[in-house]
């Protein structure tokens, strides 16, 4: 009786304890996001394009691989999110959820917005992959697909901005 106690209470310890390094080594699990996701998500939400920028190094790349647009550098990251909000009002990102492996993080998001004159919103499934320097963002790769962004907008398949 006294050993059936005594093994259940070891158990219990030893599940405790397990448990607690386990949440101590996922803080990035399902129930939590990266810090630099949180960030970036808010950045992308506001109105500051600076905002954003200030989260990725000098030499950064981020690539939109719906447009297939790269851009460089800090100037290169805040000239993209300057842009975007010119093209797309209300321009939001929903994460949904996201995990870490050492330096990199990958987040899936909602990418919503209404691209100016279009019919209508749209709102897309969205993965983005980033790799980090220390608590900055070297890179940042955007998924989503351009042809059904452009379908729930009520755009034709071959549409492109306007410029100037």
């Amino acid at each position: 009786m006294k050993t059936n106690f005594l093994r259940r209470g070891l158990t219990v310890l030893l599940a405790s304890a397990v448990s607690a390094v386990l949440m101590a080594g996922t803080s990035t699990g399902s129930h939590q996001r990266p810090d630099v996701v949180a960030q970036w998500a808010a950045a992308w939400n506001g109105t500051d394009p600076q905002a954003l920028a200030k989260l990725f190094t000098h030499d950064a790349v981020y690539t939109d691989l719906g447009v297939n647009k790269v851009s460089t550098g800090r100037d290169g990251v805040a000239a993209w999110k300057y842009g975007t909000d010119q093209l797309i009002a209300n321009a939001h990102v929903t994460v949904k959820g996201s995990f870490r492996s050492g330096d990199r993080i990958a987040a899936e998001s909602t990418y919503s917005g209404h691209i100016k004159g279009a019919p209508t919103p749209f709102a897309v499934p969205m993965t983005t992959i980033f790799e980090l320097r220390g608590t900055l963002i070297r890179a940042d790769r955007d998924y989503y697909s351009l042809s059904t962004l452009l379908a729930q907008s009520g755009l034709p398949a071959d549409w492109t901005p306007p410029t100037g």
